[in-house]
């Protein structure tokens, strides 16, 4: 039936006449380009509003992924091993930082020395204990869009960790001169300084022979000095001269030296007394680096040295604690000061910074402990970044004693104070940069590439250009 059925349909073909089906080619070809386009941009919509979600809500765990190896296999550990770190039995800390440079360009030498500071609070050590020292008001200066306010990781528009809050500055200007820096190690007052009556009110801190003290440098220096404002250097010698005093006077039990500055490890050349663990972000003939500049700011925000630091303090806090912690508070925080207590010397200051710092092709960070009754690696950071812990039990106690009183307290009181506390903090601007135009305001701010106006903006301008093409 089959082979039928085939012959039949050959002898059908072979009948009928050899006709050519005509070519049907269509009047205009179109791509539909507007359906694609608008394909597109459905899809991107929903990526754009994740991503502004997540720039302005929920913010990055980490500030750097590849901190969360190594938090692992240094921190969580100690939290459970039988010979944690061990503190120097010290009854007190102080920390002397020093920014000395000057003008809008050195921006990022302020957020070493402000990024340092904030550690320093949430370790628990008051401004009675810190003497912080900043040779330019960076913060209100005409140049920076965000007045009053500084930010090591980016502005955001506004919205970023604002170094700034809560810090009390101690010498300022011209007022950050070799001989303050001097006089504050060794306890010389100014006459009238520190007393309730006269020009000079600072009250230095009281150091002894069980106190342990943090010194920081941050800003242009060279072989064996350092600059200060560019009119006067501190040199090596200066440095292991007055910390030899300061040993003879029994001003210290333990000093942690650290330098931020181009061949920083020279600094402490010269240095012979017992018990200084001396660190320096970059050796002889070496360059410190900054990390990376913001485009709201106009300027590199930190050096790397100084931000790997804070990063990787900030991350293992993230990891470790189990309860929600600001990363930005300028108070006791009982998880930073946990992480601090299991992190030694050499790990947070010298073998990190290599490793995850990125300082540079021919940068490395040099150290020494050798005249020092303990190693660096045995030393908890805790011991020079936090206060001792009678000390944070007793803020403690004042925290919950403040919180049990706010409940019959008269709730004005607290926003009157506030309020003063507000204005003396903020800059003082000239009348002639001081606008009533919310346009004006509204781009001073910035605008960043996940914000919900710019994307508008995009989409309506695709559409406009795909009509416009089209009609073309």
């Amino acid at each position: 039936h089959n082979q039928q059925a085939t012959s039949k349909t050959k002898k059908h073909n072979q009948t009928q006449p050899n006709i050519q089906r005509p070519l049907i080619v269509p009047h205009r070809t179109r791509v539909p380009v507007m359906h694609s386009s608008i394909s597109l941009i459905f899809v991107l919509i929903p990526v754009f509003i994740a991503g502004a979600q997540g720039q302005y809500k929920q913010r990055a765990p980490l500030n750097n992924r590849r901190h969360e190896s190594t938090i692992r296999n240094i921190i969580q550990p100690r939290f459970t091993r039988d010979d944690p770190l061990k503190s120097g039995n010290h009854t007190s800390n102080v920390a002397v930082i020093v920014s000395s440079s000057r003008y809008w360009f050195n921006y990022r030498h302020v957020t070493n020395a402000l990024s340092i500071y904030q550690l320093l609070k949430r370790g628990g050590i008051s401004d009675d204990n810190i003497i912080l020292m900043l040779a330019d008001d960076i913060p209100c200066n005409m140049r920076n869009p965000f007045r009053g306010k500084i930010f090591s990781r980016g502005a955001n528009g506004g919205i970023g960790d604002d170094l700034m809050e809560g810090v009390e500055i101690d010498y300022s200007g011209t007022d950050v001169t070799v001989d303050a820096f001097l006089r504050v190690l060794l306890g010389r007052n100014l006459p009238g300084e520190g007393e309730t009556n006269g020009l000079h009110r600072r009250s230095l801190p009281k150091m002894d022979e069980n106190t342990n003290v943090m010194v920081l440098l941050t800003g242009h220096g060279g072989d064996n000095f350092f600059k200060f404002q560019d009119g006067e250097e501190l040199m090596s010698n200066d440095i292991a001269s007055v910390f030899s005093q300061m040993y003879a006077m029994k001003r210290y039990k333990e000093i942690l030296f650290i330098s931020d500055t181009c061949q920083a490890f020279t600094m402490a050349d010269e240095i012979k007394v017992p018990n200084v663990y001396s660190v320096g972000s970059s050796l002889k003939d070496q360059n410190s680096y900054a990390s990376h500049s913001d485009p709201q700011v106009g300027q590199s925000v930190i050096d790397r040295y100084s931000k790997v630091i804070k990063d990787f303090v900030d991350d293992a806090v993230t990891m470790t604690s189990t309860s929600k912690t600001d990363a930005m508070s300028s108070s006791l925080d009982s998880a930073t000061v946990a992480v601090m207590e299991r992190f030694n010397l050499h790990d947070a200051l010298v073998r990190i910074p290599m490793t995850h710092g990125e300082l540079g092709a021919n940068s490395k960070v040099g150290h020494t402990d050798s005249l020092c009754s303990r190693k660096m690696n045995q030393v908890p950071l805790s011991d020079f970044f936090a206060a001792p812990l009678e000390e944070r039990e007793r803020q403690m106690k004042q925290r919950q004693h403040a919180a049990s009183a706010s409940l019959w307290m008269n709730e004005s009181n607290f926003t009157s104070s506030e309020q003063e506390f507000v204005v003396e903090q903020e800059c003082v601007l000239p009348e002639a940069t001081i606008t009533d135009s919310p346009v004006k305001e509204e781009i001073r701010d910035g605008m960043s590439v996940f914000d919900l106006k710019f994307i508008a903006a995009a989409i309506g301008l695709v559409l406009f250009m795909n009509m416009v093409s089209r009609k073309w």
